[in-house]
């Protein structure tokens, strides 16, 4: 393959663009050398990151190919930044998996962007919650209560978080990665919240708490010992997540509105399927707001692990958490003659064929 030199390069689009993906994928120059047999050296790979090289259109299709991404991906310009991100991982995730998780979500959100500027949205998000320098478990629930009031949630179940936060601005990424992640959250440049959560392997209830849980991390205005404090950071979201998949009045109510010294596993269950919370998440609510005693909730606790595993537990909640909106700003678009099919295979990276067979539209 040739290799022609640039000496001057004044923008080094590809070469950013090739970093990217190959985190995306996960690999390492030497990975990505041996993935393209060696049709193109390490040595060769590292000057076009640098912008020393420009590429070929024959490299372009081989990486696209190697690195799963359209050809397209190596010419868009604009980097979406982000901003600082905390995962909730186990420490032997590998560094290759972090960067991989990190450049999905970055592609995922540019793309966003692109079609809502295609299509003339341009959204801003506005924080809701006006709470400062939270630091109890008080004001958390306060804040949980306020912005369920403020976007007009009332005191029911939300059957899709996901979409319900897509159409407020928020940017929702679920990836079907490795089991080491939980989540992420983070603010792009462009002040716009992105929501990460890894779905592989994990119930759908608490797909639906790593995600109230990543959005509190962005949402709440913790005083500076909490947000230094990671444990009691991670404390305060879990209670936020549990406040807001279920009010506290609701929670006490389903069960009588008194204490207990007896519940039923039925009970928990229907609560459960219900608002789409696990039962242990439930059980540690009860005892927080003293309806059960912290003897009570502990024989719980070692029940479910005895009969249920650490992970497994009775009771299924039957919702649905998937990303809606983009698939729709893109149909639209293809309805609107406003892209191509190829772009619209190219923003869903998916092949043209199979965008073309779903894809639906009567004259």
């Amino acid at each position: 393959m040739k290799e022609e030199d640039m000496n001057s390069p004044k923008e080094n689009t590809f070469g950013t663009r090739l970093i990217l993906a190959r985190k995306m994928a996960g690999m390492s120059l030497q990975d990505l050398a041996n993935a393209l047999e060696n049709k193109v050296t390490k040595q060769s790979l590292n000057k076009y990151e640098l912008g020393l090289m420009k590429p070929t259109g024959e490299l372009l299709s081989l990486l696209s190919k190697v690195l799963s991404v359209k050809p397209d991906f190596f010419l868009r310009k604009g980097i979406v930044e982000l901003g600082e991100i905390s995962f909730r991982k186990r420490t032997d995730l590998l560094k290759k998996d972090e960067e991989a998780v990190v450049e999905k979500a970055r592609d995922y959100v540019e793309k966003y962007l692109e079609i809502e500027a295609i299509l003339g949205q341009d959204q801003k998000f506005d924080n809701p919650i006006k709470l400062r320098n939270i630091h109890t478990k008080e004001q958390v629930e306060d804040a949980a209560r306020q912005l369920r009031e403020i976007w007009e949630l009332g005191n029911n179940p939300i059957p899709n978080l996901v979409e319900m936060l897509e159409l407020r601005g928020i940017k929702v990424f679920l990836v079907d990665d490795v089991d080491q992640i939980d989540g992420f959250a983070t603010i792009t440049g462009n002040g716009i919240p992105l929501v990460v959560v890894n779905i592989k392997d994990k119930s759908i209830e608490r797909v639906r708490f790593t995600t109230i849980h990543e959005l509190a991390h962005i949402l709440l205005h913790f005083t500076e010992e909490v947000a230094a404090d990671k444990k009691q950071l991670e404390i305060l979201c879990h209670c936020f997540a549990s406040c807001f998949l279920i009010p506290s009045e609701k929670l006490k109510e389903m069960l009588g509105g008194q204490k207990r010294t007896y519940i039923a596993i039925k009970e928990l269950i229907a609560i459960k399927e219900y608002y789409g919370i696990s039962i242990r998440a439930i059980l540690h609510r009860l005892k927080e707001l003293e309806v059960i005693t912290d003897t009570y909730y502990q024989r719980w606790t070692i029940y479910l692990s005895k009969t249920y595993g650490h992970k497994v537990e009775p009771g299924s909640y039957k919702g649905d958490e998937k990303i809606k909106i983009f698939e729709q700003l893109i149909n639209r678009a293809l309805s609107e003659g406003l892209i191509s099919m190829s772009k619209a295979a190219a923003l869903c990276n998916v092949n043209i064929n199979q965008l073309r067979k779903d894809f639906i539209s009567v004259n």
